[in-house]
């Protein structure tokens, strides 16, 4: 999985896999080997660059990291306490220009960023919804994540329910 994330300005693509226990992130070119656990008020950590730093040490480091304002594609990230806003760019919007689609018309699938679980449906077919309004809740890698309207928009089809295992790229819900 790919993602990018803007922080103070600076986009910064970072692509995920996940290997057994353990994630391999790719950043600014670099590999590294991340043991992630769940705390009681976020994540723990553990990071090393593959294949040990430049002086051939194992080059681990530890991480304590925590979200305010989680559930939405805006947030402050705390890193070992240091604050930093960070914004989750939807790489949907891209494919949406370019195919044309904007707020005002046309389909605009709401698909799965990554493999996960349906927790809760928001919304039903027929139903009018407006700009940041919650259409589904996805459970991903341990977090639940709302996914929202882009715009005001009329729900034309509502392809999953709740309890159901989704793939990355699912279309979940169709808009209009």
């Amino acid at each position: 999985m790919t993602v990018e994330v803007d922080i103070d300005g600076h986009r910064h693509r970072v692509e995920l896999q996940r290997i057994g226990e353990r994630w391999s992130v790719t950043l600014g070119g670099h590999v590294f080997d991340v043991d992630a656990r769940r705390t009681a008020t976020g994540w723990s950590l553990l990071i090393e660059r593959a294949g040990g730093d430049a002086e051939g040490g194992t080059g681990r480091t530890s991480y304590d990291v925590s979200f305010d304002g989680q559930g939405t594609d805006r947030s402050i990230v705390y890193v070992n306490g240091r604050a930093f806003p960070a914004h989750l760019v939807d790489p949907r919007a891209y494919v949406r220009r370019g195919r044309g689609l904007h707020a005002g018309g046309g389909s605009r699938n709401v698909t799965s960023a990554m493999p996960g679980r349906i927790v809760k449906v928001l919304v039903s077919p027929g139903q009018h919804v407006t700009a940041q309004q919650g259409l589904v809740v996805v459970e991903a890698m341990k977090m639940e994540n709302e996914l929202r309207a882009s715009g005001d928009a009329v729900v034309r089809d509502v392809r999953v329910t709740e309890g159901a295992s989704v793939e990355a790229g699912a279309i979940l819900i169709v808009l209009e």
